[in-house]
C-alpha cells in the first residue's frame, strides 16, 4: 500500500514539473522573435527556450533579438544589462 502512494506522489510531482517547464517555455517564446532562423544554433525559437531555461544568458545568442523585446526578455531574466555609452568605448585605448 504504501509503495503505490509514493508512486502516486511520484507521478503528481513528475507532473508538476513538467507543466512548470512547458508553461516557462510558452512564456519565455512570447518574448522572443519568433522567426525559428536556427542562428542560435539552438534550431528554433522553442529550442531557444529551452537552451535559456538550462542557462539564461544563452538569450544572447538570439541576432534577431533586439529593442523593446530584448529589454522585456532581460527584464522577465533578470539579467544584469552592460550599459556602455559611445564614449565609454572609444575612450578605450
Amino acid at each position: 500500500m504504501q509503495g503505490i502512494i509514493i508512486l502516486i506522489i511520484i507521478v503528481v510531482v513528475l507532473y508538476g514539473i513538467v507543466i512548470f517547464f512547458v508553461e516557462d517555455e510558452d512564456v519565455l517564446l512570447k518574448y522572443l522573435p519568433g522567426y525559428n532562423c536556427n542562428a542560435c544554433g539552438f534550431g528554433s525559437c522553442k529550442g531557444m527556450c529551452k537552451a535559456i531555461l538550462k542557462d539564461k544568458n544563452n538569450y544572447k545568442k538570439c541576432k534577431p533579438l533586439k529593442g523593446e523585446k530584448k529589454k522585456k526578455l532581460e527584464k522577465y531574466l533578470n539579467v544584469e544589462v552592460e550599459n556602455e555609452s559611445i564614449n565609454d568605448v572609444s575612450n578605450r585605448k
